[in-house]
């Protein structure tokens, strides 16, 4: 059965995937997201990356803090791994050689496997591939909702839900009160300065949630 709805992170139509995903019969809803690209169903949500895109991301640390804001966020967090289908299939040259090095990407990526053992790993030769498997993973499974502050945009003005603060890398029942009794919105906790946060949640949870906002802030 082709069509229903798939949730897309407006960034990510610079790419060619939702534009297959509507020739494939979704119904694409351009939202701006929080967590992950692409939202399948209530319980799937996927981030996207290309191979340019991989091996930025680990070099800056940035997937690491975007595959823990999925698992916390998500049942099902995906990474979809997406290839240019016009070069070989290949993740890397056979000249890395088959050890565990701290270069190799296939050892990167097995170790954030390791870390996050509710992340799925998926790999697409491109776009319409990719279409594809978002129909076979969507298949009898319902539309996918948007939970309360996955979604910004105006929601950037809006007054903070303690469950999206829960969500957020640093934020724990110990702390969470005081960021929502001092941060009236989104947008001032994400501008806050990092000697502010450390007065309210402690020195590392106040770098880990400082550096979520200024990562995400980051364009790749």
């Amino acid at each position: 059965e082709v069509g229903g709805v798939i949730v897309v992170d407006v960034r990510e139509f610079r790419s060619k995937l939702p534009c297959a995903l509507h020739l494939r019969g979704f119904e694409v809803q351009p939202k701006t997201l929080t967590v992950g690209d692409y939202l399948l169903t209530p319980e799937v949500c996927v981030e996207r990356k290309s191979i340019s895109d991989l091996f930025q991301s680990f070099a800056s640390g940035r997937l690491y803090t975007q595959a823990e804001a999925m698992c916390r966020a998500w049942t099902t967090p995906v990474l979809l791994i997406e290839f240019d289908p016009s070069k070989s299939f290949v993740l890397q040259s056979s000249v890395h050689g088959t050890e565990v090095s701290p270069s190799s990407i296939t050892s990167k990526l097995t170790l954030l496997s390791l870390h996050f053992p509710k992340l799925r790993v998926v790999w697409s030769r491109g776009a319409h591939a990719t279409a594809h498997i978002f129909a076979d993973l969507k298949r009898g499974q319902p539309q996918p909702v948007l939970a309360g502050g996955l979604e910004v945009g105006d929601a950037l003005s809006d007054v903070l839900p303690r469950d999206f603060l829960r969500r957020l890398p640093g934020v724990s029942d110990k702390n969470v009160r005081a960021l929502a009794d001092a941060f009236p919105t989104l947008r001032h906790l994400a501008g806050c300065p990092l000697p502010r946060l450390q007065q309210l949640m402690g020195a590392r949870p106040a770098a880990r949630l400082h550096k979520f906002f200024r990562t995400a802030a980051t364009p790749q």
